[in-house]
């Protein structure tokens, strides 16, 4: 294909590419270096994936003004974000330039390339939050677009103690901050009894996916007060004045690798400033002044049926 103009220098070798209607370069996948001149100095986007590590994946990806959207880099490259400098193998950034997401690994798993083989090859970091402080390995940062800290995600064997205001967590998979960089959300490590408007809940999601720590089973409000939790154990029953009852509790699915097996769907519980939804896309709140409430909790086994066949 012919070389293609950019903010950040000329595009040479390009093998595959994708164009918005205009006519301007949405995304492509290059076969040689090709040096960018951006605003977080010199960066060279992937062109082989010689590694048995490495994605074959597009190269760089641009929003519809030109500004850099993502870039797979050759070679892992220090990065200056608003975290400190990390080393990245992907940068996704907001319009106007503006980092989104920063990965220092990007490998990808096969039979040949483990979890296990990708981890060896995280370093760790050190972490000043407002709330907390901690040295750690992750697998990403995602910012807002002012610079503050939006979600951190961890690998799935970690976990991490943070300060939170229901006290000293330890914690899996990631936490999210507010923009002001107040604490949104995290996983608990293991199941973590809080106190809510409606009794002691157990806070925990027992099949956490552990892809970001963009949305986790304990939400706080910006205020610190607890805002949703999700449960993978306990029963909430719901009583009118009347005296009738109506129950909620975690579903059953089959295990995705036993399916004579059944594991929880965690049940999602809202605390809005009226009363309790337990739909996250909406549905029917139930005002505190006309209902009691009573958390029936039961323990379960926290390791997840298929640890055994999920490679790691």
């Amino acid at each position: 294909m012919e070389p293609f103009p950019t903010k950040y220098g000329l595009l040479t070798g390009i093998v595959l590419a994708d164009y918005y209607p205009d006519g301007s370069l949405k995304e492509c996948t290059v076969n040689c270096p090709n040096p960018l001149t951006t605003p977080y100095g010199e960066l060279i986007p992937q062109y082989s994936d010689e590694e048995a590590r490495r994605k074959y994946t597009k190269s760089l990806s641009f929003y519809p003004n030109g500004d850099l959207k993502s870039i797979s880099l050759h070679k892992q490259t220090p990065i200056a974000t608003p975290a400190g400098t990390l080393p990245a193998e992907l940068v996704t950034f907001h319009e106007h330039e503006k980092i989104c997401r920063i990965f220092p690994l990007n490998g990808k798993l096969t039979g040949f390339w483990s979890e296990a083989n990708e981890y060896e090859l995280a370093e760790e970091f050190q972490f000043k939050l407002p709330f907390t402080e901690f040295k750690q390995k992750i697998i990403g940062i995602h910012f807002y677009e002012n610079g503050v800290i939006r979600s951190m995600t961890f690998w799935p064997k970690d976990s991490v103690m943070i300060d939170s205001p229901v006290g000293s967590v330890p914690i899996r998979i990631g936490f999210s901050l507010y923009p002001d960089g107040s604490l949104q959300s995290l996983e608990p490590q293991r199941p973590l009894s809080v106190d809510t408007p409606i009794g002691k809940i157990t806070a925990y999601d027992l099949n956490a996916s552990g892809m970001s720590g963009d949305s986790n089973s304990l939400c706080f409000t910006p205020a610190g007060d607890i805002r949703s939790v999700m449960t993978s154990s306990d029963r909430i029953i719901v009583t009118d004045r009347q005296g009738n009852q109506t129950s909620f509790s975690p579903g059953l699915v089959p295990n995705i690798c036993d399916d004579q097996k059944m594991e929880p769907v965690p049940l999602y519980i809202e605390f809005t400033p009226e009363g309790i939804k337990f739909d996250k896309q909406g549905g029917l709140e139930y005002k505190r002044e006309h209902f009691t409430y009573t958390v029936q909790s039961k323990q379960f086994e926290t390791e997840r049926f298929c640890d055994e066949c999920s490679g790691y």
